[in-house]
């Protein structure tokens, strides 16, 4: 059935066919600068995160803040003021055909959004920065917050590329656009359905901030002899755990998955990964579920589990350079795949993801777990 130029588009953008995708196949194609400018305007956004109620404090510029602390952590294991870290710009994309590899990154830019100012991101954040990690629930919370707050900025620019991602059929075959266009379309309903997941646990740990009331808070801290060669920090929805169980379904985008965040961090005696996650009314007990699965791992394989769950679930991840060019080239290239098929968007996480490979990556020497609920 032909469409006529004055009724709604196929697409559904609401707009009418002429104003549309009428001449679309005439159109010049998406060029690499522009599709560059807009991934760095989507993601060069620049706002405090703080609850809405805090917001008349604010001081100073938007910072880059460090989701993994630059003086806690990076400087423990920087070479020359770099370490490695994977850089998602669309150049590093097209230079190695859709696959990010590890780069060499100065610290004072890793892992860092510009989603806190410089009084907000000093002051909420002074008891990890200027303490030492004792494992309490306060600071627990804090790395939950700092985690998700990243989330939030990073699904927020995600939702904000979407109109620059439905033109990016421009130029293409009429099939190609359907094509396209039925991609975006799908991939816009997971960007919404993120977006309402990670405003739900914002708008919760908001008022964790606000009311310093901690006991919603459970952690489970797994504490080891050696700084870590992997940092990370992350806010994840767990869809299975280290014995190959499925957990929960992302593709159920009725239902509000269970969170669960995550960091690495430096200590006095070492270092240490922090999970923590929300126990109240709306919990479905998978954070609990995963948590009890990892504990299965033995002592001498928990480093490397870590590691591949880090690769497989966070490309928010920071190596030491020394460790990451000790790697021989399977390890290499298994962890830069695991990171890879996490990112797709094509790609359907399968359930064992996180069952061992027989790779040994590295050895923290596992001290002791802390269990806070």
């Amino acid at each position: 059935m032909k469409i006529g130029r004055n009724q709604p588009c196929w697409c559904g953008s609401g707009k009418k066919l002429k104003k549309c995708h009428l001449n679309r196949k005439e159109q010049e194609e998406i060029k690499p600068w522009e599709a560059a400018q807009n991934l760095r305007r989507a993601f060069g956004a620049k706002y405090c995160s703080v609850p809405d109620n805090l917001k008349a404090e604010c001081k100073g510029n938007i910072v880059r803040a460090h989701t993994v602390s630059k003086s806690m952590n990076l400087k423990k294991i920087q070479r020359n003021g770099h370490i490695y870290a994977f850089i998602p710009s669309f150049e590093n994309l097209t230079k190695n055909n859709g696959v990010l590899h590890p780069e060499l990154y100065g610290i004072n830019k890793a892992s860092t959004f510009t989603g806190f100012c410089a009084q907000h991101d000093k002051v909420i954040f002074s008891p990890l920065e200027d303490k030492e990690f004792v494992g309490s629930k306060d600071q627990c919370f804090l790395l939950a917050y700092r985690a998700q707050a990243r989330e939030y900025f990073t699904k927020k620019s995600s939702a904000n590329l979407m109109d620059f991602m439905k033109q990016a059929d421009r130029g293409k075959s009429p099939l190609d656009q359907q094509d396209i266009q039925s991609m975006v379309f799908h991939h816009s309903l997971g960007v919404d359905a993120g977006m309402r997941d990670v405003t739900i646990y914002k708008n919760k740990l908001d008022t964790i901030l606000n009311t310093k009331n901690f006991n919603n808070i459970n952690a489970f801290i797994i504490n080891f002899q050696k700084i870590p060669s992997v940092f990370c920090s992350a806010g994840i929805f767990p869809e299975c755990d280290f014995q190959g169980n499925q957990l929960q379904d992302l593709f159920d985008l009725e239902t509000t998955p269970d969170l669960l965040t995550f960091s690495t961090i430096a200590t006095k005696n070492g270092g240490a990964v922090v999970f923590s996650w929300l126990n109240d009314d709306d919990s479905k007990g998978n954070c609990e579920k995963f948590i009890n699965s990892l504990k299965t791992v033995a002592p001498e394989n928990i480093t490397s589990s870590l590691i591949r769950f880090f690769f497989e679930f966070c490309e928010n991840v920071i190596m030491e350079p020394t460790w990451w060019e000790s790697l021989d080239k399977p390890k290499h290239e298994s962890l830069v795949n695991r990171l890879a098929n996490a990112a797709s968007l094509l790609e359907e996480r399968q359930a064992d993801c996180l069952c061992t490979d027989n790779l040994t990556l590295d050895d923290w020497e596992l001290s002791g777990i802390q269990e806070i609920k």
